[in-house]
């Protein structure tokens, strides 16, 4: 029983650390999906979580009935050959350059507090290879150590805000930041497909810890709701500071402005873990698929892997978001529709 529990708690924080990268623990994805659109901002995040649960269950159900060991074998089970194999190409493609923009994204970091960019980096890798020399065991363990206490700061920042500093609700009418011209809805799927690639790379290679259906389900409501209530209550804190989150680019530190500046260095950690995290998890579904195609042992393919991401990381974090994401959002998009009708093409064949 508690075995059961304790499989389906370390699968949660693995769907939680792939998800939670820069762009969430920051605000960033928060605040351009959700917050702009004022107080109805809410019912988008509803949506986006029983969209994100529903997918889940159903790339953690294939993995486990068909002992998938990497995402080219999901991939066969929910589309045809030809277009499985154009999507593996293209995962393989994302999983690198979203590796390459963590790797960038640990250098900014680090020059944010006077570092090297190199070293950034440097530390990163090393610390992404030392954890996947236990291969998914590594993986499990570190998401089930680390994102239990990424999120409680989290949770501690927004509701210490909402507590001491927050005033009346804003209204969409009064945000004079808004951005988007797009219904709430739309925005709302988008986010529920923004990880879905990085997520089937990693969830693929769980079929061996699933011991039976109920841990599946656990596990996606634990990680829809653990996301859900983080993205709500970052969305509250946000916007009672609509006003000043167009001076931040990271809009956590407009809700920890007034904080210490060893606050500061907490939020900074928890950032760069967040960036950790989501490494590990690419990396792990890179390795997993390449494994197959190189004759070479598992930890030698991340080595290499690694070590080419230094230098290409130099083209910077902010280009390699701009040119990257929205084309891979697209891919998403996709990716999410198929998996969302997936379990109604299988009652209908």
């Amino acid at each position: 029983m508690w075995a059961s529990v304790w499989r389906s708690v370390k699968i949660s924080m693995t769907i939680v650390g792939t998800t939670i990268g820069a762009g969430f623990a920051s605000g960033r994805e928060i605040w351009e999906f959700f917050g702009a659109y004022g107080d109805n901002s809410r019912w988008g995040i509803v949506l986006s979580m029983v969209l994100f649960f529903l997918a889940t269950v159903t790339m953690l159900q294939i993995c486990w009935y068909r002992r998938t060991q990497h995402y080219s074998e999901m991939l066969m089970q929910l589309m045809d050959g030809r277009l499985a194999r154009f999507f593996d190409g293209v995962i393989l493609l994302f999983l690198l350059t979203g590796t390459l923009v963590m790797v960038a994204g640990s250098g900014a970091t680090f020059e944010q507090w006077n570092g090297s960019y190199i070293l950034g980096g440097l530390v990163l890798c090393t610390a992404v290879f030392l954890v996947l020399l236990f291969d998914l065991r590594g993986v499990m363990t570190v998401n089930a150590l680390l994102m239990p206490v990424l999120t409680l700061i989290l949770l501690l920042v927004c509701s210490h805000f909402l507590q001491t500093d927050a005033k009346e609700p804003v209204s969409v009418w009064h945000l004079s930041t808004i951005t988007h011209q797009t219904p709430l809805w739309s925005s709302a799927i988008t986010y529920a497909a923004f990880n879905i690639i990085s997520l089937l790379a990693v969830l693929s290679t769980l079929g061996s810890e699933i011991r039976r259906s109920s841990e599946i389900w656990l596990a996606a409501v634990i990680s829809s709701v653990c996301l859900g209530a983080v993205a709500y209550l970052y969305n509250m804190a946000l916007l009672q500071v609509a006003h000043l989150v167009p001076q931040y680019d990271i809009p956590l530190f407009a809700l920890m402005r007034h904080y210490s500046p060893w606050w500061m260095g907490v939020v900074s950690l928890v950032l760069w873990l967040a960036i950790f995290t989501t490494a590990v998890s690419n990396v792990h579904g890179l390795i997993s698929r390449l494994s197959d195609r190189l004759p070479l042992p598992r930890w030698m393919i991340g080595a290499m892997v690694l070590i080419v991401m230094i230098p290409l990381s130099r083209l910077g974090f902010a280009a390699l978001i701009h040119i990257l994401y929205p084309l891979y959002g697209v891919l998403n998009l996709f990716i999410l529709m198929i998996l969302l009708l997936h379990p109604i093409r299988q009652r209908l064949i």
